[in-house]
């Protein structure tokens, strides 16, 4: 009988180390870009879970996939990316496929921005931002009206522009205006898009990735090349300041939330990707953020005046020729130098 409840209480201690063992530490590591997740939705979420809330924070998305690639992905919960990082990664193995079960908001979210093709069947990633670069021009500085991309090229603007600083998506509206895919691989076509950058050299007054609307806002530069929220942040605070999708065609992208292989908090990191997908926290997400919203149910909360800012309204046959940055394996490092060599001459 003594061996017994020996055996017995062995028993339940190993199982009380188990559970113990099994539950995660209240914690959740996010690696984002600054303030991509807004201090409202992480104190929300913290105060209902529990959980505290890492946030560690990058520049660039090639930075944060050199992190991944490098084995650094268990120091992260949740990572926010772009979709051709998201390809990239997914590729090499580098992202936790989704739990759909752990998941019950998983049906909010807007059809038209699942299943592309950086994550088919949306097995590693949920869409947290969606937008489209547009130009952003002063119509009391500028003669004439804008509505190319080549427009920008118009001795008018020299000194007086802003351009965002990023290789793909100012290459990739270069390549569509010469006619050519945002994600060429053709030598020919990307020397040609390079000699056309620097003929616009002597335009730029800046080239900035983070507040590049305030350029324009201070009247430093009469028009700028800006992500959709730098274009509705200019309208609201300058209405007369006009935006425009550009004639030639327009590039195309969705950030998402991903896990990454090796996440210490996987529990956490589901518990926090359903609190995000949840209508009202969505809606203050797309107010907070000014981008277009992923999540349909999301609509019915979200203030119907930042509807009608032009950011949320690409025209149907801007869309048709909208264009995905997208993985191009080792010319990836072809585009990053073409951009160095401009910015740098």
């Amino acid at each position: 009988m003594k061996r017994f409840l020996v055996v017995l209480l062995t028993l339940a201690l190993c199982m009380g180390c188990c559970g113990a063992f099994a539950e995660e530490e209240k914690v959740l590591r996010i690696y984002s870009w600054e303030d991509y997740v807004d201090a409202d939705t992480i104190a929300g979420f913290s105060e209902e879970y529990g959980i505290e809330v890492e946030f560690i924070t990058f520049a660039s998305n090639e930075e944060m996939l050199l992190k991944l690639e490098q084995g650094g992905g268990e120091n992260y919960d949740i990572i926010v990316a772009s979709d051709y990082v998201i390809s990239s990664a997914r590729k090499q193995n580098l992202l936790m496929p989704l739990d759909k079960d752990k998941l019950t908001n998983f049906g909010n979210l807007n059809p038209n921005y699942l299943n592309q093709y950086f994550d088919p069947d949306n097995v590693y990633s949920i869409p947290y931002t969606v937008g489209s670069p547009m130009i952003v021009y002063d119509p009391d500085r500028v003669e004439g009206e804008i509505r190319y991309f080549a427009d920008l090229w118009d001795p008018q603007f020299a000194d007086s522009l802003c351009l965002l600083d990023d290789a793909r998506v100012m290459i990739g509206e270069t390549l569509k205006m010469l006619g050519y895919s945002y994600n060429t691989t053709d030598d020919a076509q990307l020397q040609e898009a390079s000699d056309k950058l620097m003929e616009l050299k002597p335009n730029v007054r800046a080239l900035d990735y983070d507040t590049a609307y305030q350029y324009l806002l201070s009247g430093e530069v009469s028009a700028a090349y800006l992500f959709t929220n730098f274009a509705v942040i200019c309208q609201m605070e300058n209405p007369n300041l006009v935006a425009v999708y550009p004639e030639e065609g327009v590039g195309f992208g969705v950030d998402s939330l991903v896990i990454p292989t090796g996440a210490q908090h996987p529990d956490n990191a589901h518990l926090f990707l359903d609190y995000v997908m949840r209508p009202e926290v969505a809606a203050h997400i797309a107010e907070y953020q000014l981008y277009i919203n992923p999540n349909q149910a999301a609509e019915a909360y979200i203030d119907p005046a930042l509807k009608d800012y032009a950011a949320f309204n690409i025209p149907e046959d801007k869309i048709a020729t909208a264009e995905y940055v997208q993985d191009v394996g080792e010319y990836e490092s072809k585009f990053q130098e073409i951009w160095m060599n401009f910015k740098l001459k």
